[in-house]
């Protein structure tokens, strides 16, 4: 990745080189369009905002690994354009991330954004990017309302969590307890997942016992579970992430609820980034999301190979995220052969994107510009001697509402 000043001085010095063609022949300019044309030959500067310290960093970290792994896969070029990625960590913080984002798009100049992680910063940033028309390629957040602000440049090709969290509600019903406690991270991203789990439970019938929220980077879940023992709950639903997920998961285990009360939740909370540090503790856990390590198609059994040959280790959601953006910004910026000012066309050729994906097919929803794709029930069991999800049920091609519900 090149830095932020070789990237100007490069991009100067091809503007440069184009003034002197102009002045040299310019009657051969005429009726061109030399603006686009410099643009094209520029790099195309990717600006990723996202979770890289505290409690997300690893997530926001296999994100960018697996998008510059597959952009090294195709020679650091997208449509003729040399690739330039600039980091900024947004430190899950809404005001420290605002400031970084203006910094990539004012200053740093770039094409596009991509990543935020956090749903407090992405929700944060949607005003911006109403106002400054700066595209984003959103491969983080989840979080529901993020795919009905009607901004024509946000897109999102991570997931909608309403029909990733409703889907397991109904199938939950069905298939295991009529009533639950719920828990999650005291933050937007876990409040909304609550909130979309119920809506698929409730309308099966199911009753929620009471609903727990402990903070953000919260150490010691003693007090919260205690109050879930005390219901005798048969089962939770629990939305937890990175180190958090880490520390619930095996402070479950720990405290004697695993055998008496089912363990169940967001596919976040047992992930490959969590997985090896859970352990034994997760075995069990039933929860849904568009992905899995073991899914069986040939562009998983490729991606999961190519990303343990480079980092050593086993992608996860988050990886696959980055991986999937990669791709799509590749495609799109093909069919409008490296444009990226005019962003009505690069819109239309990301709304035109399909793809096999790790993950399975998919496409992009034209009424939220977020993805369809399979959602999978999956269970945590030990498999070839490794903990990870295997997958008991898909649902296939699944998109989120077309309008915002309740």
């Amino acid at each position: 990745m090149g830095s932020v000043k070789q990237g100007a001085v490069l991009a100067a010095g091809r503007r440069r080189f184009l003034t002197g063609v102009a002045a040299v022949s310019g009657s051969a300019l005429v009726g061109r369009a030399p603006a686009i044309l410099a643009q094209s030959r520029a790099p195309l500067r990717i600006g990723v905002l996202n979770s890289f310290s505290k409690v997300f960093a690893a997530l926001g970290t296999a994100n960018l690994n697996a998008m510059q792994m597959y952009f090294d896969q195709v020679g650091g070029t997208v449509a003729g354009r040399k690739i330039e990625i600039i980091r900024e960590d947004d430190e899950i913080n809404p005001q420290v991330g605002l400031a970084k984002l203006r910094k990539l798009v004012e200053s740093d100049k770039c094409d596009l954004i991509t990543g935020i992680q956090a749903s407090n910063v992405a929700l944060a940033a949607v005003d911006y990017f109403r106002q400054s028309k700066a595209f984003y390629l959103c491969n983080g957040a989840g979080v529901a309302d993020l795919g009905y602000t009607g901004v024509p440049y946000i897109f999102r090709c991570s997931i909608s969590t309403h029909p990733i969290h409703a889907t397991f509600g109904e199938w939950f019903y069905d298939n295991g307890a009529k009533e639950v406690v719920t828990t999650a991270s005291d933050f937007a991203g876990g409040r909304s997942t609550i909130a979309e789990f119920k809506i698929g439970y409730g309308k099966k019938g199911g009753k929620i016992m009471n609903e727990i929220y402990p903070p953000l980077g919260n150490n010691d879940f003693s007090p919260y579970l205690a109050d879930v023992r005390s219901l005798s709950a048969p089962a939770t639903y629990n939305f937890y992430a990175g180190t958090d997920a880490v520390r619930f998961v095996k402070q479950y285990d720990e405290y004697g609820l695993k055998a008496k009360t089912k363990l169940t939740g967001s596919g976040f909370m047992v992930e490959s980034d969590t997985l090896p540090a859970q352990g034994k503790s997760a075995l069990g856990t039933l929860s849904s999301l568009h992905y899995a390590d073991t899914l069986d198609n040939a562009e998983n059994k490729k991606f999961v190979a190519d990303y343990r040959a480079k980092f050593n280790d086993y992608p996860s959601v988050y990886s696959e995220y980055g991986f999937i953006a990669a791709r799509i910004i590749e495609d799109a910026l093909k069919a409008t052969d490296g444009n990226t000012q005019d962003k009505d066309k690069l819109r239309a050729a990301m709304l035109a994107v399909k793809l096999n994906a790790p993950r399975g097919p998919f496409r992009f929803n034209p009424q939220t510009q977020g993805p369809i794709h399979n959602v999978y029930i999956r269970e945590v069991a030990e498999v070839d001697g490794r903990i990870t999800n295997r997958v008991i049920q898909t649902y296939k091609d699944v998109a989120e509402p077309p309008t915002k519900t309740s």
